[in-house]
């Protein structure tokens, strides 16, 4: 039995060279779909991050409409000077139970940035220490914003400010 006539229960072996053009065609098709679809997304500038903030953002301000209203959610104001001995007993409190994990007893950082520093990144004004606890910020500090109440972040924002 040569090797140009095999036969094997009736159906006869042809040895081909080459795949059939259609399957080159496809195949040269999705190769170039996908170096558009790869260069698209690489350079771009698209990021799933970026697609993230703007939903983020889009439903906080579904959020702020949605409340009695419509107004945005504030941060806390500063606290009067009749209320701050209160508050700074009422935000060592609040420090100790939720703080003291990242930032350390004395808020000498640790997990958590050192509060006891002249600034802050975003801030040390007392509006902008309220807004990092109310709404919390990018790379590990949570939002509190349903977990405090009013006085309580007034509280914290006056003990963080007293730290030295």
């Amino acid at each position: 039995m040569s090797d140009e006539h095999k036969d094997f229960d009736g159906i006869e072996y042809r040895a081909e060279t080459k795949s059939p053009v259609v399957f080159r065609i496809l195949f040269a098709v999705l190769a170039a779909w996908a170096v558009c679809f790869m260069a698209y997304y690489l350079f771009s500038g698209w990021s799933s991050e970026a697609e993230f903030a703007q939903k983020k953002l889009a439903k906080q301000q579904q959020v702020a409409t949605a409340q009695p209203g419509g107004k945005e959610a504030q941060p806390a104001a500063p606290a009067t000077e009749g209320k701050r001995d209160e508050y700074l007993a009422l935000g060592k409190k609040e420090f100790g139970e939720r703080c003291v994990a990242c930032h350390g007893p004395e808020g000498k950082g640790g997990i958590g940035p050192d509060l006891t520093r002249a600034e802050f990144k975003y801030g040390k004004t007392s509006q902008a220490i309220a807004q990092s606890i109310v709404d919390g910020r990018p790379g590990g500090m949570p939002s509190f914003k349903n977990d405090l109440s009013h006085e309580k972040v007034e509280g914290l924002v006056a003990f963080i400010l007293s730290l030295k």
